[in-house]
């Protein structure tokens, strides 16, 4: 029983909630091996750059934030987002367009988080699209089928968490135009798993010369619940098992 046991125990541990584990690549990016500390990539129609040594710790608090601006392939990329292992990822960020030709943009944000077993995620997504003249239409990537999917990690190991947002595209037209889409939230309960690192992908093209686009999102781990009974219950139940221990103990004399 105790060796089924052990032999049981990594299939449970890199279990899926709801699909079988989904390895990504991120265009131009290498993913840790090994998670030890919240990072952060962004990638431009595939050249990547690591944003990991700008995340600075929050002094006092289990909180870390990454605030950012860069240049990368002509677009102008602001970048934000606060890691905590308790365990969330929040996420914001604004890209400009150099081009009219469709971009495509990419955003990786990964953080360990307190190990433990895991039973639900919520995701949450919101764009907005401003066009500067013409038409500005975001949309879902070729290599990516949502905006935003969430991942819980063992290890190097991903596992899909089932909250993907994001399939219409959002569409300014006018001169300027500015649209709001609401992408809105995704919530997915699992069987128990255990997870170490929590990710959370987004991704999207964009077309339109000087186009800008602002996303704000979060990927949320629920930990599995544990109900303690009340001290009256735990008083009835040990009654009961030392009534149950009496009636045995009498059964045994006769």
């Amino acid at each position: 029983m105790r060796k089924s046991l052990l032999l049981a125990l990594p299939a449970l541990l890199l279990a899926a909630p709801g699909t079988s584990s989904a390895q990504f690549t991120l265009p131009g990016c290498t993913r840790p091996a090994t998670v030890t500390a919240p990072f952060a990539f962004v990638a431009v129609n595939g050249q990547c750059t690591d944003l990991s040594a700008l995340i600075t710790h929050v002094a006092g608090a289990a909180v870390w934030n990454l605030n950012t601006q860069l240049t990368l392939a002509g677009s102008l990329i602001d970048v934000h987002a606060v890691f905590k292992p308790d365990p969330f990822i929040t996420f914001g960020g604004t890209t400009v367009n150099p081009t009219d030709a469709a971009v495509t943009y990419a955003f990786l944000f990964g953080t360990p988080v307190v190990p433990d077993f895991y039973s639900s995620a919520i995701s949450t997504l919101g764009l907005t699209v401003t066009s500067a003249m013409g038409t500005t239409t975001v949309g879902n990537s070729a290599t990516y089928p949502a905006f935003l999917s969430g991942y819980g990690t063992t290890g190097a190991a991903l596992t899909n968490l089932d909250v993907d947002l994001g399939t219409t595209p959002c569409v300014a037209s006018g001169s300027p135009a500015t649209t709001t889409c609401n992408e809105g939230s995704a919530s997915s309960s699992f069987a128990p798993t255990f997870y170490d690192n929590l990710e959370a992908l987004i991704t999207y093209t964009q077309d339109n010369a000087a186009s800008s686009v602002a996303f704000t999102g979060a990927v949320t781990l629920n930990r599995e619940t544990v109900v303690t009974p009340e001290p009256a219950t735990l008083v009835l139940v040990g009654i009961g098992l030392v009534a149950i221990g009496v009636t045995t103990r009498r059964r045994k004399l006769t």
